[in-house]
């Protein structure tokens, strides 16, 4: 049914598909995550409004859930609201805030680049405003028929995060612990390395069979340890890269390290001030870890490698 459709789809089992997102699953989009069940759920809608509306016409969504509060998470939910009226299910953290774009840039960029967020972020992704129905906290049970997805919440990349276990089916819907080539991505004031680092770990410790992110393909057996390891391990990669930018015996400031753009390897000068914007926000945050660990010392002139 959903491959006559046109869409592209993997399909895991007959409940259990995974919806490709446009550009590859990559941002502005993802790939979200339709259970065919009892009950018709829709993990994510941000896998492109054509999509989106080619899945509604197929076979229609009772439930949608959202992983976490970013627009290439949420894109279709109005949409979705607009043609079929499936309930919303959304996170308990931030959830005053998910559904509006006006706050979410205040949010997610602060005030003075929300409006440039929202004016050139939101269009590409299809993002409007929504209504929510419900929200959900760490532990509940979405349960679809014969199967149940368990919230597990998983913070770090943003307060919000929150993964989904099937636990009969040992399948872990991982969303931005997405295990792509990039890495974490933690480019908000909100996010935290020591907080997504534990939502790894944690990811880690349970017995997954098939392991499903919204930006990559997925991921079986044995090879879900394995690849969530790799993963974590770029932290400490980064750390070592941002050192190699800060000398021993003259201190730079802020501002030279994110136009050397260690993480995004970008020209800022002519780029994106958003993208700045997020990689400054984990510039930030690995320096705060560095001088934490005595490796780097911050004076008023800036930052310089301790010798």
């Amino acid at each position: 049914m959903l491959t006559k459709s046109g869409i592209r789809v993997t399909s895991i089992s007959e409940k259990i598909h995974v919806i490709h997102g446009k550009n590859r699953g990559r941002s502005p989009f993802s790939h979200s995550f339709l259970i065919l069940d009892t009950a018709h759920v829709l993990f994510d809608s941000g896998c492109g409004l054509d999509v989106l509306e080619t899945v509604i016409r197929t076979c229609g969504i009772d439930l949608v859930v959202n992983s976490h509060s970013h627009p290439d998470h949420t894109a279709g939910n109005w949409l979705l609201q607009e043609l079929c009226d499936p309930g919303i299910l959304v996170p308990k953290e931030c959830s005053d805030s998910i559904s509006s774009a006006e706050l979410l840039g205040y949010r997610f960029v602060g005030t003075e680049l929300a409006a440039l967020w929202r004016e050139r972020y939101l269009p590409v992704t299809g993002f409007r405003d929504f209504s929510l129905s419900e929200s959900f906290s760490h532990g509940r049970e979405v349960i679809t028929g014969s199967l149940r997805f368990i919230a597990v919440h998983s913070p770090g990349h943003l307060l919000d995060h929150y993964c989904f276990y099937e636990p009969d089916e040992k399948i872990l819907l991982g969303f931005d612990i997405d295990l792509s080539p990039f890495g974490p991505w933690y480019g908000h004031r909100e996010s935290d390395i020591p907080t997504f680092r534990k939502s790894i770990e944690q990811a880690s410790t349970m017995p997954v069979t098939t392991y499903f992110s919204s930006h990559a393909r997925p991921v079986k057996g044995p090879y879900v340890s394995k690849r969530l390891e790799s993963y974590a391990s770029i932290f400490e990669a980064r750390n070592s890269i941002l050192c190699h930018c800060i000398p021993r015996n003259k201190p730079v400031n802020l501002t030279s390290l994110v136009d050397r753009s260690p993480f995004y390897g970008t020209d800022h000068s002519v780029g994106d001030l958003i993208l700045r914007y997020g990689e400054e926000q984990m510039i930030i945050k690995h320096l705060q870890r560095l001088i934490d660990d005595s490796r780097v010392i911050e004076s008023e002139d800036g930052f310089m490698l301790k010798s």
